[in-house]
């Protein structure tokens, strides 16, 4: 059984912290969460593996919610949407598979999704 994958530079970028300065952050219920934006994870990964060293693939993608809502302060008329999806990232033999979800919200249902 191979024992890694990935070459010495690459370990060394995937085991070193990231750099705070792409890491976002956001309130929600009370909380903040940190999260990397999805064309920023795809920068990190042609950094790390090369533009043509690993393959994403959007496995499924579900509405999972659509509704009528009230929007800002003004109380206008809108629409919230959430998906989920699931995903999965290869580099060489090595997959991984992740799901994650979405919001989308604005006054036209179709901007909303």
């Amino acid at each position: 059984m191979r024992t890694t994958a990935f070459s010495p530079e690459q370990i060394a970028a995937l085991s070193a912290p990231l750099d705070r300065a792409k890491v976002q952050t956001r309130s929600q219920a009370g909380r903040s969460l940190a999260y990397l934006e999805g064309w920023q994870a795809i920068a990190e990964a042609n950094r790390i593996f090369g533009f043509d060293g690993w393959q994403r693939e959007t496995i499924a993608v579900q509405c999972v919610a659509e509704r009528e809502r009230t929007l800002g302060s003004s109380n206008r008329a809108g629409w919230g949407v959430t998906y989920t999806a699931r995903v999965r990232i290869r580099v060489g033999d090595v997959i991984r598979e992740g799901s994650g979800a979405g919001h989308g919200i604005d006054a036209d249902l179709g901007q909303a999704h």
